[in-house]
C-alpha cells in the first residue's frame, strides 16, 4: 500500500510504500526484520490489500441457501483470515463475528449461533474485501 508524505523542507509530497517501513525498520544488510521474536526477510514482503478502484474496495458476496429449517452450519469455498473485514446479514439486519456472538468461522464452515434458528425463506448474505485466496 502506497501513501505520500509532505516533506517540510520542499513542500512537495513523496510517496512511500509499505516495504520503504520495513526496510526502515529492519536490517537492510541482512535482509530480515524481526517481530514477535521471529525473524522474517524482508525482500519475501507481498502486498495483501483489497482491490481499489477509485477510492471504493473491491466486495466479494457469497449468498447462502438455508437447506433446512435450523441449520448452524454452511461450507465456504474460500479461506476468509482476516476476520474484521467480513460481514454476514440475514434479512438485511448486520451480525456481529466471533464464536461468542452471532457468527464465526473454522477452516471453510461458516458456523451460525445468532438469536434465532434459521428459515429457509432468510436472506443469508456474507460479503468481503475480494484479497481472499481459493
Amino acid at each position: 500500500m502506497a501513501f505520500t508524505l509532505l516533506e517540510i523542507a520542499s513542500g512537495t509530497h513523496r510517496t512511500f510504500t509499505l516495504i520503504d517501513l520495513l526496510k526502515l525498520l529492519g536490517d537492510r544488510i541482512n535482509d530480515e526484520i524481526i517481530f514477535s521474536g521471529k525473524t522474517y526477510r524482508i525482500s519475501s514482503f507481498q502486498e495483501q490489500a483489497p482491490t481499489v478502484v477509485d477510492g471504493t474496495v473491491d466486495w466479494e458476496t457469497v449468498e447462502f441457501t438455508i437447506p433446512s429449517p435450523g441449520t448452524e452450519q454452511f461450507h465456504i469455498e474460500y479461506n476468509l483470515t482476516d476476520t474484521d473485514a467480513l460481514f454476514l446479514t440475514v434479512n438485511n439486519v448486520l451480525y456481529q463475528y466471533g464464536p461468542s456472538r452471532d457468527f464465526h468461522i473454522e477452516g471453510i464452515t461458516l458456523h451460525w449461533h445468532g438469536p434465532f434458528a434459521l428459515e429457509t425463506s432468510d436472506r443469508m448474505v456474507l460479503r468481503f474485501p475480494n484479497t481472499v485466496t481459493f
